[in-house]
């Protein structure tokens, strides 16, 4: 709705400067005898937006049900006016038709201006303080983390992988992170023991220093022909590449050896990771390196294209055709059905990638969507239920609690199937939700936790 508004209120800032095209119906409405029929439908319309804007739970905090108020409230007084001060409302028209490009452009300039605050705020509600890191009644939390952006489950499913980011421009510095483990019975954390192998299960033309830092974001697991777990990892210091790590259990706990890399291009950031049976490999290109928040904030408010989907085919990257959209981000492949899904993260859609086709198929909108989690017959996603307006301050706090939603996508027919929203919570900026036996496991891109809520009752 946000950008339904954004297009009418520009939309009516031009219309309002072409005097030929509002003459014609002004001077209709001056000739009219009787416009009571008129007031009745414009009060009746107003009427019908206020009860469509307030059945929304918090309202009152959402900037375009707020305005959808506000209008209806208008409408209702244009209405009433229309049918009882007629006259008095053809004398200020009159007034402002004569001196129509005196009061045309300001108009328009109000036009403009409400289409741009509702195109970069929308929450309006207060922020909860969740710098101390303690559970809540909205959300359980567990502390201990630093920017958990991505995880996976470890093949016996008793403890999670977490991928930690170091940030990317331009919503940080590119400062160094890696992996944690959290076991799920006890919630203990630690930091899995590292140990560098040869470059198998890279590429010839990449190298590391084991001294090197990391810098890592999306990550996927597959279970490998040879029977061995291997873990892709995008990363981003010191500089663009893919990391592969064996996976192996030690001591009833999981360690990880580095088996290789790949480099990518210099100059661009990718984000997430999808595994073929045979370890090729799917990856999102987001956007260019050195990339302002102006330049993102443009890019994201007119949706344009940013970047594509990558397919590494054991010896190169290549663009998948089709796939170019607005900071293409989460990625899962459903290699049985041949389908690629996509979170276009400031497209504010998921969408399907047909293999065979080499094109894109069906959608379901969600806001802000990010790392994609396939769970059966299901596609898990987090949103965002704000603008970027409205987080430039969380950037600069420890945790952020502005709302957000989890959704369940039924992958067949890419219709919503549930959807866990949270507000004033413990929590925020969520990045990726991994469903477990009736808990939903929630990371961050900017946040000092994970957290956590059951989709069924507790045992």
């Amino acid at each position: 709705m946000n950008y339904f508004y954004f297009f009418v209120f520009l939309f009516l800032a031009v219309l309002i400067l072409i005097k030929p095209l509002i003459m014609p119906v002004a001077n209709k409405f001056l000739k009219a005898t009787n416009v009571t029929p008129l007031g009745l439908i414009t009060a009746i319309i107003g009427l019908i937006l206020i009860f469509f804007s307030t059945s929304y739970s918090y309202w009152q905090e959402t900037l375009w049900t707020l305005v959808t108020f506000i209008i209806g409230i208008l409408l209702m007084i244009r209405g009433v006016v229309i049918i009882f001060y007629f006259d008095s409302v053809k004398k200020i028209l009159t007034v402002f038709l004569r001196n129509y490009y005196k009061w045309a452009p300001v108009v328009s300039l109000v036009f403009i201006s409400l289409a741009f605050l509702v195109i970069t705020r929308d929450y309006l509600g207060p922020e909860k303080n969740i710098e101390k890191c303690i559970s809540d009644e909205v959300i359980d939390v567990v502390c201990g983390f630093d920017n958990p952006e991505d995880m996976v489950m470890t093949p016996d499913g008793k403890w999670l992988v977490i991928s930690e980011l170091g940030g990317i421009e331009p919503f940080g510095k590119n400062e160094s992170s890696f992996i944690k483990l959290m076991r799920l019975d006890d919630r203990k954390i630690i930091e899995p023991t590292l140990t560098f192998e040869q470059n198998d299960w890279g590429h010839k033309t990449c190298s590391r220093d084991p001294l090197d830092e990391f810098n890592t974001h999306g990550i996927d697991i597959i279970e490998r022909e040879d029977g061995l777990y291997q873990i892709g990892v995008i990363n981003h210091k010191p500089k663009e590449t893919v990391e592969m790590f064996e996976l192996f259990e030690s001591d009833n706990a999981w360690e990880l050896r580095w088996r290789g890399c790949i480099n990518a291009d210099p100059n661009i950031y990718l984000n997430d990771i999808t595994f073929l049976k045979n370890t090729n490999f799917y990856a999102t290109y987001m956007f260019d390196r050195g990339i302002t928040w102006n330049e993102w904030l443009v890019d994201s408010l007119l949706k344009k294209t940013t970047g594509h989907v990558k397919f590494w085919n054991g010896d190169r990257f290549n663009i998948v055709p089709g796939s170019d959209g607005s900071q293409p981000n989460g990625i899962v492949l459903d290699e049985e059905s041949n389908l690629i899904y996509i979170a276009y993260n400031s497209g504010d859609y998921v969408k399907t990638y047909n293999i065979s086709e080499q094109k894109l198929d069906k959608s379901v909108f969600v806001e802000g969507p990010d790392n994609l989690v396939i769970d059966g017959e299901y596609i898990w996603v987090t949103e965002l239920n704000h603008q970027a307006g409205d987080s430039p301050t969380c950037i600069y706090a420890i945790s952020c609690s502005l709302p957000f939603s989890i959704i369940k996508i039924n992958k067949t027919n890419m219709e919503i199937e549930d959807k866990y929203q949270f507000r004033r919570a413990a929590f925020g900026l969520p990045t990726v939700a991994l469903p477990n036996n009736g808990i939903v496991y929630i990371g961050s891109f900017h946040a000092d936790r994970i957290a956590f809520f059951h989709t069924s009752p507790e045992k």
